[in-house]
Formats: C-alpha cells, structure tokens, sequence
C-alpha cells in the first residue's frame, strides 16, 4: 500500500533501524551521528513541544537556518504534528525574511542563531501573526522571546507527544506539507504550496526510474535546504528510504567534507559542475607535455566508453583495456577529490552543459540530470543511470506527463504538481492550462527518444531588432565554461547584435597568468584574454548568435551581492540596471558598423 503521508514512514524507520546512523554532522571539531532511533524521539518530543505552544493542524511554522542535523528536527518534528512548514534562506535580507514570514502567517520561526533571531527581532513589529520564535543553536541560551529547541524538546508529555504525532499521522495525500517560496528573479516571490501527496509521487517517482538504490546509502547535503531540488532529493529522500545524509560544514568546505565523509550521491547545481570541470581541465593545461598526452589519451577512452554506455552498446575488449589503464591514471585520482564512492550526481536548477557531463562520465561518475522546478516537486523529467542522454534534461518520470506548447514552453502536469500558490488565486489560475497543464515558462525541445532538452526561459528570450529569437542561457552556458570567465550575462532585447558582461575567474587568472592577477577589470591586457575567449565561444554560434562587444565588471555577481538567486541564477534586471552606464557604452557605436 503506498504510505498515506511523510511522518508515516519518516517515524517507522527509527523502529526499523534504531541504531542506524540518520544524520552526520560536525560538532566540538568531530564528525557525530544521530541515529535513527534517537532521530524519531526527538522529532516526536519537537512535535509535543509545538503542540503545546498551540501550533495547530495546517498552521505554518518557519525555519530561517543553514543546512544542519536542528534543521531536520524542526522540519519533520512540525510535519509530524501537522503544521506546514515554509522555507527561508538564512542569507536573506531582514526585509525579505520579514515578507515570507508574513505572507506565510508563520506562527513559529526557528532560528539558526543569535544572528537570525537578531534578524527577525528587527521585523518583528511588521509580523503580528508570528507568537513564538525556537533557536536551533545547541550552544544558544533561552531568552525571554525565544525557546532552545532543548526547552521546545522538553514541554510536553508523553500523552501530549502521543496526540501530536497522532495529527500529523492522520495527515492523507492532499494534506499541505510546507511552502515553498520561489527564489523571486524576476518579482516578489510567490509561496509554492507542496502537499504530501505531491512529494511522495515524486520520491516514488524517482525511484522507480532509478530501480536498484541499494547501494546510495549516504549523500552530502551542501545545497541550501530552503531549495526545493535540495530539500526533496537530499533531505526526503533518504528519510523516505531510511538512509544517511551528512551536512557539509559550508559551502567553502564542501571539497574537504567530501574526502572525509565519502557519500556515495550528493545534489548540485550545474555552476558547481562547470567549475570543477574547470579547475580539473586548467590544472591539466599546466602540467608537462606527457601528462596531459596522457590525460587526453585516458579522456578519450572513458568518453568513447561513455558514449557506448549511453546508447546500450557492448564496449570492445581493447576499448575496456583501454579504459581501466586510463581509469588507474586519471579517473581514479579525480573520483578520489569526491571521496571516492559516488555513484551518481543529481543535477538540477539548470541545464548543464553536454561536454562537463560527459567530461564526468569519462571519468566514473555519472550525472543524472533532470528538470522541473518547486511547483513540481523539483524533478518532473529526469535522467536515469538505466537510460539516460547526456545533454538533455532526461525524460518524463512515470505517471508524469509533459507536453510542449505551440512556441516550445514545457507544460506538466501529474500527481506531483502543485495545487496553488498560498493566497493568489489569480497568479495560480494564471499558471494553468484549460486542461490542467501547468505552464513552466521554460522553452525547450524533444528529440525521437522522448528525452526532453530545455533552451531557455520563456520571459529571457531576446529578440533581436531583426527579429531574431536568441536563448542568451544558451551562449552564457558557453562563455561561462572558459577557464577566465567566471560568470556573465548576456544582452541584446530589441538591439542590432548582442553585448555581454563578463566577471574574470581571479584563480584561473592568476595560475595561467600571474602578472595579470590583480590587474583591474578594465586592464587592456586582461580585455585581450577575455576577446580570445569569447572569439573562442563565438566561433560555434551563428553570427547573429554571436557576442560582438563585452566588458569586464567586477566584483564577481553572487547571492550576497544581489546579483544572483540562492541557486545561482542571474538576476537579470539587478545586473543591467547595476551596469547600465557599461551596457550603454557598448552600444554607443554606430549598431551597423558593429554588424
């Protein structure tokens, strides 16, 4: 029988499996573990604690928190008493948090630290519906306005706990299970509500296609857990299957994290792909002559193995031999920077380009890429290690349908798609087909295998004076991928020919050309780097696809400068209105001499 609700099996396993490890972490400078057994109590004694503060069946509960083992508690402890949960990423800004907080009606936030209840306090007046605030912090004191989850732990009895976790079993399918606010690049974010029923057709989905999980016991948790891709395929699912996740100390140590903790599957973003591909490639271009001989020897045999696997071919006896003497030399030593055990990659957010994931797949680790977004419960297609194409965004996962409209955008529609955003009728009337389709706002295309590949969004496309229709992912994808460019943004709406502003990739600089390193953006010797670059991108385009003038801006675009999501998506309107005298200097000369 399939499982009426996540508290369900979430609690079933700490009985199961007492003493298998659930969640590890660092704390007092070593690695610890929770194990399943004392996992369920805790969520259980969570659930109790927020009864007793009269958090009610569907009422909405907040955590503003880092990736930590506190962040799970709150998150299944309130599932488990049938409260919603809504998501905030803990580098907002007061005046964002303050927004999804209020919007959410959040009766309880938890709080990372001092710093996040410092944080909230400073909005508290504009959040009349928010009663209580918990610190995560094991280390944190009570204070007169907030509870220690220790204390929140301790409040309730046993028959308190009982009839708690009693609602939050009662829960069925079309029970709302959290909301989800979406990353805002374009406006004000609107709440995605997920239901049960929504995430379990998905985690189900998932695994049907992925047949055999054995053998991914453990992943890395390194993305935010505010995202929807991270919360359901880093955090659900190895509940839902009774697994481990470790939480990586931050994002900066996530390199170091995987040698230690060797998890056999970890959630990423394309950007993360794009630069370790990067990184591995630039160390390559400075060693010897015959160790990259021999590196290019290795890659060309792990990717004509690659390119076999993908079509079901055999691979031929000398091509094996091949590969395992290039896999000792090379393949061996770069899955050893990812502790040597991963099985698989899940890449989402993004599409990722073909050459970085066969780049991967040449050296032992495959990454299954998929597409979808919150309002589909993250993956609605998705590359499977059983069949997959390297490139594409994979293929529909079961019982889900999706369907190109007349100009290209994907519609889904399936047991995994949102019932609504949280109060917006209009926005989510708006969002839907007469025929129940949901509108992604995604363009893209289907090849004869069914496998689906996505060209860019649908509000990005730039259409040129002449008409032309360009998909500016398509070439920042590219431009993004040599080694001195870091990020970079594409322009050219309503224009003769397109213009891009680039960031330079300082270490990638510096180790191929030292006497540049701390050269201002602006340096013409640095600008002439940057022209073989993007000559070297614009060699593959159409012309009218092709970049005809650029600038180096500095700093780097980044979450904490504005210019990015959380998932590193660029903010497109914060860029062009942050770099206007830029864009409008490039665009000075005459437009027909340019062409």
């Amino acid at each position: 029988m399939q499982p009426a609700n996540l508290t369900q099996i979430v609690l079933a396993h700490g009985s199961e499996h007492p003493d298998r490890p659930c969640l590890r972490f660092l704390r007092d400078d070593r690695w610890q573990e929770l194990r399943w057994g004392a996992f369920t109590e805790r969520v259980r004694a969570v659930a109790g604690g927020l009864a007793a503060l009269g958090v009610e069946t569907r009422d909405r509960v907040a955590i503003v928190s880092a990736n930590r083992p506190e962040w799970a508690l709150a998150d299944i402890g309130a599932i488990a008493c049938g409260a919603v949960v809504t998501t905030v990423y803990p580098t907002l800004t007061a005046e964002d948090t303050a927004f999804i907080l209020a919007h959410s009606g959040s009766r309880v936030a938890f709080v990372e630290d001092r710093e996040q209840l410092d944080k909230v306090r400073a909005v508290r007046d504009r959040l009349p519906r928010l009663e209580r605030l918990v610190l995560l912090d094991p280390e944190a004191r009570r204070e007169a306005d907030a509870h220690t989850l220790a204390d929140l732990e301790a409040i309730a009895g046993e028959a308190a706990v009982e009839q708690a976790v009693a609602r939050g079993l009662a829960a069925d399918r079309s029970a709302r299970l959290t909301v989800v606010y979406t990353s805002g690049t374009t406006g004000t974010p609107k709440g995605v509500i997920l239901t049960h029923g929504n995430v379990l057709a998905i985690i189900e989905a998932v695994l049907a296609a992925l047949g055999d999980h054995s053998r991914l016991q453990l992943n890395l948790s390194f993305l935010p857990l505010a995202h929807a891709l991270e919360r359901i395929a880093g955090h659900f699912m190895p509940l839902y299957l009774g697994r481990t996740v470790a939480y990586a100390r931050s994002l900066d140590t996530v390199a170091a994290d995987f040698v230690t903790i060797r998890p056999n599957y970890a959630v990423a973003v394309p950007r993360v792909f794009e630069k370790v591909s990067a990184r591995i490639l630039g160390e390559v271009a400075r060693k010897p002559a015959p160790v990259r001989a021999l590196f290019g020897w290795a890659i060309r045999a792990g990717t004509r193995r690659s390119e076999l696997l993908e079509r079901g071919a055999p691979v031929p006896l000398g091509l094996r031999w091949r590969h395992a003497i290039g896999d000792a030399l090379v393949g061996r030593k770069i899955r050893a920077r990812f502790g040597g055990r991963v099985e698989l990659f899940v890449s989402g957010g993004a599409p990722l380009a073909a050459e970085i994931a066969r780049l991967f797949h040449a050296v032992g680790i495959l990454i299954c890429e998929g597409w979808g977004a919150t309002e589909t419960a993250a993956p609605s297609t998705w590359n499977s290690p059983r069949a997959y194409r390297l490139g594409s965004v994979g293929r529909p996962l079961p019982g889900v349908e999706v369907r190109l409209a007349a100009d290209g955008e994907l519609e889904v529609r399936g047991p995994n798609v949102f019932p609504g955003y949280l109060d917006a009728e209009a926005d989510t009337a708006a969002a839907f087909t007469a025929d129940g389709f949901w509108r992604s706002g995604d363009i893209g295309s289907r090849d004869d295998d069914g496998y689906y590949y996505v060209t860019d969004r649908k509000k990005e496309l730039v259409i040129l004076s002449s008409g032309k229709n360009i998909a500016p992912q398509k070439i920042e994808n590219a431009l993004r991928r040599r080694p001195l460019v870091s990020n970079c943004m594409v322009v050219g709406d309503r224009r003769a020919f397109l213009v891009a502003l680039l960031t330079v990739d300082r270490a990638a600089l510096s180790a191929g050309h030292r006497e540049l390193a701390d050269v201002p953006a602006g340096d013409p010797r640095l600008h002439a780097l940057l022209a073989g670059e993007v000559a070297a991108v614009n060699a593959d385009l159409a012309r009218f696809e092709q970049v005809k003038r650029f600038v180096a801006v500095e700093p780097d675009f980044s979450p904490e400068g504005g210019e990015l999501t959380l998932t590193l998506k660029l903010k497109r309107r914060v860029i062009a209105a942050r770099h206007r005298a830029a864009l409008d200097a490039l665009y000075e000369t005459s437009e027909t001499e340019a062409r």
